[in-house]
């Protein structure tokens, strides 16, 4: 009897002894799988909030763009100039046509000949004045009027007026 317990005992604890690493197996294999599946899920996670992120981003810098486009626009129409407000209203004058005629004729590029002082008749101006030696401003002043139109400025009398009346001797 005794020989037969202690067989019993050994092929018990050969069995248990056999089991132990299958059972330690599926512990480890439940673990792997458990940290697989962590990390599945953290890469999925990670992955959501950059397509997230990637989405606002976007957002933002479409609404950025739209903004500055708006203050880009407001600003442009804030500095036209009073100037060219005033040219505008006051349409094409008879004296710049005139003047850009006469700077085209004297080689002098003013862009269209339409009465306007806009920035090509004012630069053809500005290149006048420095080819005449005159004051450069860019503006059609009296003298450039002067020399364009060869000493005769429209604004400006052909002669000094007389302080009396003339009194003629003639048929008395």
């Amino acid at each position: 009897m005794y020989k037969l317990a202690t067989t019993a005992l050994a092929v018990a604890l050969g069995f248990s002894l056999s089991a132990i690493p299958a059972m330690g197996a599926d512990t480890d294999k439940s673990v792997k799988d458990k940290a697989i599946d962590a990390k599945d899920t953290i890469k999925d996670k990670a992955s959501n909030a950059w397509d997230k992120t990637k989405e606002k981003t976007s957002e933002t810098w479409d609404k950025t763009k739209e903004k500055a486009t708006e203050a880009k626009d407001k600003i442009k129409d804030k500095t036209t100039s009073a100037k060219d407000k005033v040219r505008a209203k006051a349409g094409p004058s008879d004296d710049i046509r005139q003047a850009q005629q006469a700077l085209k004729d004297k080689g002098h590029d003013p862009g269209p000949i339409d009465g306007l002082m806009g920035p090509h008749t004012a630069s053809a101006v500005r290149d006048y004045q420095k080819a005449e030696n005159l004051k450069v401003t860019g503006r059609l002043d009296s003298e450039t009027k002067s020399h364009l139109t060869g000493g005769q400025a429209s604004s400006a009398p052909s002669g000094t007026p007389a302080a009396s009346p003339s009194t003629s001797t003639t048929g008395r």
